[in-house]
């Protein structure tokens, strides 16, 4: 039962992340007056996950289609990146609230706060103001990285839209089963972030959907990828180290530090393998909004990247100021992915900013000073 009501609050406080400002007020005074008398009954018709789509989307159209002009290409430098780094390179990550440097063969050790001041600052300014967060570095080459509170579960946000998109790519582009081109109808509208549930239109074609779902962080297109293309992902999910089907079928769903980071190990694989849909994500990648790793590092990187975050609301605990990404820069590829339950909104809170963007500076120069080889 206690497990039934975690996640009706779930899916309501899902809801209630795509909808418009002015409507937020309205719904939070709704659900005060649930609570008062019958939160019960409130929650138990919650059980229909609102914020999916009533109606079934139509099957993809079986045309054809190439990638579209313009996508970005791979470089041909040696990007590092290995295909092959398996999940477990990661497992040396700690999950306690200490700083460690670990090895992809398992070896790991504390780090004392003098061996990485600016790291500990940031955290501590997470702590003062009542937040929590966690983080995993790794670096492809030297095969090591930096990990702390890995294991703390955060609500997911949009970072859940690159692994989705990336899968989507692999899994039906690359293998003939979809194409590009492919007719994508809009039956049902997502609102929050994003531009398709106001551009008037109702068809799209995939690329447009899988650009739109990265590029402007689209609920729409995420929830129309969601609907069309799901089949396999738990299992993609798995092969990348995670348990996907411990989500629940939930589109949003809290994960750790550490299942970021696995996700993405997969994801910089596929876009070293070079397929065309491969640099086309990668060009995607490389223009998402609000990443707070690519507005730290500036120009002198290039960083694939995809940020989530949300504003909590009452009883729900669903916070979140997170990044994740990967960083190609002088000395090779890394992977960083940065994590915590800090409130957050583009448009209406952006107080928290400096937290994380503090935190991802020291992580950057810590991996140059103590993991690149």
């Amino acid at each position: 039962m206690a497990q039934g009501l975690t996640t009706a609050k779930r899916r309501i406080a899902r809801w209630f992340r795509h909808l418009p400002g002015w409507s937020k007020v309205v719904a939070a005074a709704a659900c005060s007056v649930a609570v008062l008398f019958g939160a019960g009954m409130a929650l138990s018709a919650a059980a229909v996950r609102l914020e999916e789509p009533v109606f079934v989307l139509g099957a993809a159209a079986n045309a054809t289609g190439a990638p579209s002009e313009g996508a970005a290409s791979a470089p041909e430098d040696d990007r590092s990146a290995r295909p092959e780094t398996a999940p477990t390179a990661l497992d040396a990550a700690t999950g306690a609230a200490e700083v460690n440097l670990f090895e992809a063969a398992g070896s790991q050790r504390v780090l004392d706060a003098g061996e990485i001041p600016d790291v500990a600052a940031a955290l501590a300014a997470f702590g003062d103001a009542g937040w929590e967060a966690g983080f995993v570095v790794y670096d492809f080459k030297a095969e090591r990285g930096l990990g702390y509170n890995a294991d703390v579960s955060i609500f997911s946000a949009s970072t859940v839209k690159a692994p989705y998109v990336a899968y989507v790519a692999q899994e039906f582009l690359d293998s003939g089963r979809a194409q590009l081109a492919d007719e994508v109808f809009e039956d049902a509208v997502q609102e929050g972030t994003g531009i398709m549930a106001f551009d008037q239109v109702d068809t799209y074609d995939l690329g447009t959907v899988l650009s739109n779902t990265i590029v402007h962080s689209d609920n729409t297109g995420y929830a129309l990828l969601r609907e069309n293309y799901s089949e396999g992902f738990e299992a993609w999910a798995a092969s990348a180290g995670v348990d996907a089907a411990a989500w629940q079928g939930e589109w949003y769903p809290f994960y750790t530090p550490r299942d970021l980071a696995k996700l993405w190990l997969s994801v910089g694989g596929y876009l070293k393998s070079g397929s065309a849909n491969a640099s086309l994500s990668e060009g995607l990648l490389s223009q998402t909004g609000t990443s707070f790793i690519r507005q730290t590092l500036g120009g002198g990187y290039r960083v694939l990247a995809k940020p989530g975050y949300e504003i909590d609301t009452p009883r729900f605990n669903m916070g979140a100021l997170n990044d994740a990404g990967i960083v190609r820069g002088p000395s090779g590829d890394y992977l960083i992915a940065v994590m915590s339950d800090a409130d957050y909104d583009d448009e209406y809170f952006t107080d928290n900013e400096p937290l994380i963007k503090n935190l991802i500076a020291a992580l950057a120069a810590a991996h140059d000073r103590l993991l690149a080889a």
